[in-house]
């Protein structure tokens, strides 16, 4: 286990390990923090959906450019 990082995220559900992803990939030491199983609490159980339809333009630009990471 690191004995340090520049950040650390509480929580390894969709958003957490998203942002703890985001965050490693350019090299920002990064610890995620998660008391159960990856995805095993809210993110397990939800309908596994993600929206790709809004109606406003910025939010599906954002949702279809952040679609590949979900897959």
């Amino acid at each position: 286990m690191a004995q340090s990082a520049d950040v650390v995220v509480i929580g390894g559900g969709v958003n957490g390990t998203s942002i703890a992803y985001a965050l490693a990939a350019p090299g920002v030491k990064t610890v995620l923090v998660e008391k159960g199983a990856c995805a095993g609490g809210a993110s397990g159980w939800s309908s596994a959906l993600v929206r790709m339809h809004y109606t406003n333009e910025w939010d599906a630009r954002l949702a279809w450019a952040s679609f590949p990471v979900f897959k």
